[in-house]
């Protein structure tokens, strides 16, 4: 708890360690995470550092790991866990043949040489699956068009030249009509030479579905109606070879009767991706059926093929799916290390030297792993690790957490990392955050589901700890001690304010009671009475809130004053308590200006304000109403009210110049007297002191 409040107290330290055991240095350092080095080249940029070229092979086989990724993601294959990162930085390098273990060069050489060939067997896999799905779809397009061309042939065309001859038989009738169609037909040369004159061009293809409207419309503005379209969609939809979408297209014939219009059908179909197909007489039927059957044949061929490809990646991305994480690990803990070197400075041949901050209660085991990692290479020159002067004032700040408090400080990080030493707000937010969340939120049903999702989350820790997690699932698992907290003071703060889905619990029996509630027939406004009387212990509901007051007329005031008064008593606190440890940390570094003429007067003006507020709440709470309220009310001397124990003071009768009535203390009540003048406190105000202040029902009646 000590170590949480305040940061670990760090020291600036000199390392000179040889050139070859550097990177063996720094890796096993970056293992005991307790050292910052400090950049020794400012001057430089990043081009001329002297490991410049490690960190560029590092992003080259970052690349290569990415794009390894995105090709599993496009077979949904998960990447497996690499397993715990403990576990992957106390593990030992593979060997080389020599027996040592490959760090450094060598292991980006191996590395890089393994990811290469992988690399180009997957990409020269996806550019031959590229050309083979083009190919394929290019046969099924030539299919659907060959099939659905026949049929308009076969089917709507005959059908169009029946109605076309009904139409105009019906113009030209009679036996003078025929006589003079006769001669016509003889004039131009018979019936043949009219139909080769009248036969219509036509151009055949495959358009996307999405742009269907849009092509009919631009191939009738372009040609101005002076042509016919017919479309017939594709049940099954195509691959797009380079996004790998199912796209929806249809089969598209038009046809014309001018060569200027092909040429812009043409330029049409380029325009908006239309596959253009040509056929061949669909009056030959053989040669129709003939193409058909070969096509049919090669798509299945094709389909064979791509099939093969597919289940090549797909084997070939299962086994790389396998060691990406641990690649990435790898790669990521490399380019750490040069990124590190690349803040050394080399002052002597063959020697590097680096400065940084280290946690004080671990520089002995900085310095024992500085030497074991010498020893390792066989270096004959001594490394040497020792205390320099401090470059500057301020050093970084680091605390010890562990898997309860790394969530706490990390919530805290993002408003702000303390600074070197300075009191840690998450130690107080590791309390109060989850205490005030369930204030807030206090409901035992809403709160019982978080409870049980942050139990869930701890019973799986060790599950979740080695498996890969999302951005979403890692941040509740970092958190999932700080959910479990925040469920059990909502349940805590439900029971206290008697909710349950926002339903009351009677769990001990009410304490109070309505006339007539026993046979059903309580009255809209009864008041309530309680049960034993008041000032009587059982007259106290156990815990929490008593249900009767869900039910009572007076409820939204009641339960609004109560939890915003508890809110403000517990926000000014925690806001007073942080001001204290403003004062604090002004003590602990001896900085007088800021605790005379910053800290003091910020004391000054909460308590004046909101610390008094707060006493005048609980003051509140602690006056006895009943025995001040009966004080102002007049009262029949000879009645039964008379002397009752609810006054806390003396009874005294009046002379009785009014009404007959008095107040309990000797006031002679006329009946036009306000509160204040029968209240014997004088404190001001309309009730004198004889009733509670009325601001907040004020307020909420505004409201």
């Amino acid at each position: 708890m000590a170590r949480w409040f305040r940061s670990a107290p760090m020291e600036y330290i000199s390392l000179i360690v040889n050139e070859d055991a550097a990177h063996d240095c720094l890796s096993e350092l970056g293992n005991l995470g307790v050292i910052q080095f400090t950049d020794l080249n400012p001057d430089l940029t990043p081009f001329q550092r002297r490991y410049v070229s490690y960190v560029k092979r590092c992003d080259e086989l970052e690349r290569k790991l990415r794009y390894f990724s995105q090709e599993c993601d496009k077979f949904e294959i998960p990447i497996d866990s690499a397993g715990n990162v403990d576990e992957f930085l106390a593990a030992r390098a593979a060997p080389s043949p020599d027996g040592k273990p490959q760090t450094g060069g060598p292991l980006l050489e191996s590395l890089e040489a393994e990811l290469d060939g992988y690399e180009s067997q997957l990409r020269e896999l996806n550019n031959y699956n590229e050309k083979l799905t083009t190919e394929y779809n290019e046969k099924v397009e030539l299919q659907e068009v060959l099939e659905k061309s026949r049929r308009f042939f076969m089917t709507d065309a005959p059908r169009l030249a029946v109605s076309e001859l009904t139409t105009s038989g019906s113009a030209d009738h009679g036996p003078i009509a025929d006589d003079r169609r006769d001669s016509l037909l003889e004039s131009e040369g018979g019936p043949s030479a009219r139909d080769m004159d009248m036969r219509f061009s036509s151009i055949t293809g495959v358009v996307a579905t999405e742009e269907k409207a849009r092509f009919e419309r631009m191939i009738f503005r372009a040609t101005r109606g002076n042509c016919y379209v017919r479309f017939a969609p594709i049940k099954q939809p195509i691959t797009d070879p380079e996004s790998g979408q199912l796209v929806e297209k249809c089969v598209f014939i038009v046809f014309f009767k001018s060569t200027s219009i092909e040429v812009k059908l043409k330029k049409i179909c380029d325009a908006f991706g239309a596959h253009r197909y040509s056929l061949p007489d669909m009056d030959d039927a053989p040669a129709v059926d003939t193409m058909l059957t070969e096509n049919a044949q090669e798509l299945v061929d094709s389909r064979t093929v791509l099939l093969k490809n597919q289940d090549t990646r797909f084997r070939l991305c299962q086994m790389l799916a396998k060691h990406t994480e641990k690649w990435t690990w790898i790669v990521l803990r490399e380019k750490g290390v040069y990124h590190s070197l690349n803040m050394f400075k080399a002052d002597v041949s063959g020697m590097l030297r680096g400065e940084g901050w280290v946690v004080a209660e671990c520089f002995d085991e900085v310095r024992d792993t500085v030497n074991r990692s010498h020893s390792n290479m066989d270096m004959s020159m001594p490394s040497l690790v020792d205390h320099v002067p401090q470059p500057w004032p301020t050093p970084p700040t680091h605390f010890a957490t562990n898997k309860f408090t790394y969530g706490y400080q990390e919530f805290v990080n993002t408003y702000g990392v303390p600074r070197y030493r300075e009191a840690n707000p998450a130690l107080f937010t590791a309390a109060t955050f989850p205490f005030l969340f369930g204030v807030m939120y206090g409901d035992i049903g809403h709160g019982l589901f978080l409870f049980l999702s942050g139990a869930y989350l701890i019973w799986n820790e060790k599950a979740n700890d080695n498996a890969r997690l999302g951005e979403m699932a890692g941040g509740l698992h970092a958190g999932r001690y700080m959910i479990f907290m925040m469920g059990f003071f909502a349940i805590y703060a439900g029971f206290i304010y008697n909710d349950c889905f926002s339903l009351p619990l009677n769990l001990f029996g009410s304490r109070w009671n309505f006339y007539g509630q026993d046979s059903g027939e309580v009255e809209e406004g009864t008041a309530a009475y309680l049960v034993n009387g008041y000032g009587n212990d059982n007259s106290v509901y156990p815990f929490g809130l008593d249900p009767a007051w869900k039910v009572s007329g007076n409820e939204l005031l009641f339960f609004n004053s109560f939890k915003m008064k508890l809110s403000v008593v517990m926000g000014i606190i925690q806001m007073f308590a942080g001001t204290c440890l403003k004062g604090c940390n002004a003590i602990y570094f001896g900085e007088k200006l800021d605790f005379f003429f910053e800290f003091l007067p910020m004391v000054a003006f909460a308590a004046s304000l909101f610390v008094y507020m707060i006493i005048l709440i609980v003051m509140k709470w602690c006056i006895n109403w009943n025995s001040r309220m009966l004080s102002a009310t007049c009262l029949d001397p000879a009645g039964d009210g008379w002397g009752s124990s609810d006054y806390d003071g003396t009874w005294v009768e009046c002379d009785g110049s009014g009404d007959g009535t008095c107040t309990p203390w000797g006031y002679s009540c006329t009946g036009y007297d306000d509160t204040a003048t029968k209240c014997p406190l004088n404190y001001g105000g309309s009730g004198d002191g004889c009733q509670p202040p009325n601001l907040i029902t004020t307020l909420i009646n505004i409201a």
